[in-house]
C-alpha cells in the first residue's frame, strides 16, 4: 500500500477548498495573487494550531485557523497553487513560475514529516 504523497495532499486541500468552501476561480482573481501569495506564508510559517495570527495576515482574523503543522503545510500549498492559477490567468508567467516553486517545496516539506512519522513507526 502506497502512502499519499504532499503534492496528493495539496491537491487534495485545494479541492476541499473548491468544493466546500465554495472558492472559484473568481473569488482567486478578486483576492488577487498577492494575497494568496501572503495567506499561503503565513500558513507555510505556522507552527502549530497555537500559532498566532501574523500581523501580515491579508484576510478578516476569522479566516486564520491554524491547525497542525501538516495541515498548515497543506492549507499552505494549496493557496500558492490558487496563486499560482490566478497569475496563470492574469498572464504573469514568471509569477506563476515562482508561486509553482512553492507548492513544490511545501509537498517535498510535507513528505519529510511523512517520512519522520513512518519512521517513529
Amino acid at each position: 500500500m502506497s502512502k499519499i504523497t504532499g503534492a496528493q495532499l495539496i491537491a487534495a486541500e485545494r479541492k476541499r477548498q473548491i468544493e466546500s468552501e465554495g472558492r472559484t476561480a473568481r473569488n482567486d482573481d478578486e483576492l488577487g495573487a498577492g494575497a494568496l501569495e501572503l495567506a499561503a506564508l503565513c500558513y507555510r510559517d505556522a507552527t502549530d494550531g497555537s500559532s498566532p495570527q501574523p500581523q501580515s495576515w491579508p484576510f478578516d482574523a476569522e479566516w486564520w485557523k491554524p491547525q497542525s503543522r501538516q495541515r498548515n503545510l497543506e492549507r499552505a500549498g494549496a493557496l500558492y497553487q490558487a496563486a499560482a492559477d490566478t497569475a496563470e490567468r492574469s498572464e504573469d508567467y514568471p509569477l506563476r513560475d515562482r508561486l509553482r516553486e512553492h507548492v513544490a517545496s511545501c509537498a517535498v516539506l510535507l513528505d519529510s514529516i511523512e517520512r519522520h512519522n513512518a519512521a517513529k513507526s
